[in-house]
């Protein structure tokens, strides 16, 4: 296991421990996970695998379903995939991650490194990670920090679908197959607009139309020493 596989792993559970009503567990032997994540107020539950190297993503889904936990597969940059491994990503509930800060969005970073310099981390997920685009209806895709997508997934108002490409285009306006992590009302507001008929969109203001988390700027290093934020 390389140094950039356990930072990810302890970060992930150290992110989720900052949430009274979240718990994981490093290494969780029955399904073995990299992390599971257990929703206590939700009972909902969360195997996330990080992967950097060729695998049966389909056998070992299967397994950690059948154990009633959603499956997370996240590619890290450093990744060497075959082009048959790196297509299965996009049909087997993965996403790509990579660390940046919110001071600069657009670097990557590598805090498991020697000598990196210090920061507050935040793991972003993209590839697979679709959101609603206002102007066209159509799903897009996007990048979001790991936890809200965790926490969107746990709640039940995110879920690995195969919007299908009416629903779904890249960039340049073409339909795009292959999954995506979808929150509900995202996804029915764009088969709405894709009906053409006169329905109106369903409101943020429902419970499944609210993001779980807002993406604001995390606690600075001497906050969290100074012990700010914690509950």
């Amino acid at each position: 296991m390389s140094d950039e596989h356990r930072w990810y792993q302890h970060e992930i559970a150290k992110q989720v421990s900052r949430r009274s009503h979240m718990r994981a567990i490093v290494e969780d032997y029955e399904s073995n996970a990299d992390v599971l994540i257990l929703n206590d107020a939700t009972n909902r539950s969360l195997a996330i695998e990080v992967q950097r190297w060729d695998t049966d993503i389909h056998h070992r889904t299967e397994h950690r379903l059948s154990l009633g936990h959603e499956v997370l597969w996240l590619i890290t940059d450093s990744a060497q995939l075959s082009p048959e491994m790196r297509h299965q990503v996009y049909l087997g509930r993965g996403a790509f991650i990579r660390v940046r800060t919110f001071d600069q969005p657009y670097v990557a970073l590598k805090p498991w490194e020697q000598g990196a310099p210090r920061c507050v981390p935040v793991m972003e997920v993209a590839g697979t990670i679709a959101r609603l685009d206002g102007s066209s209806g159509t799903l897009r895709g996007t990048q979001l920090p790991l936890m809200r997508v965790v926490d969107e997934i746990l709640d039940g108002k995110r879920n690995w679908i195969f919007p299908g490409s009416e629903v779904f285009k890249n960039r340049s306006g073409a339909g795009r197959t292959g999954g995506a992590w979808v929150r509900n009302i995202d996804y029915t507001n764009a088969l709405i607009r894709a009906s053409g008929l006169e329905i109106q969109p369903l409101p943020e203001t429902s419970y499944f139309g609210r993001r779980s988390a807002p993406i604001v700027r995390p606690l600075s290093l001497l906050e969290l020493e100074a012990g700010y934020g914690r509950t």
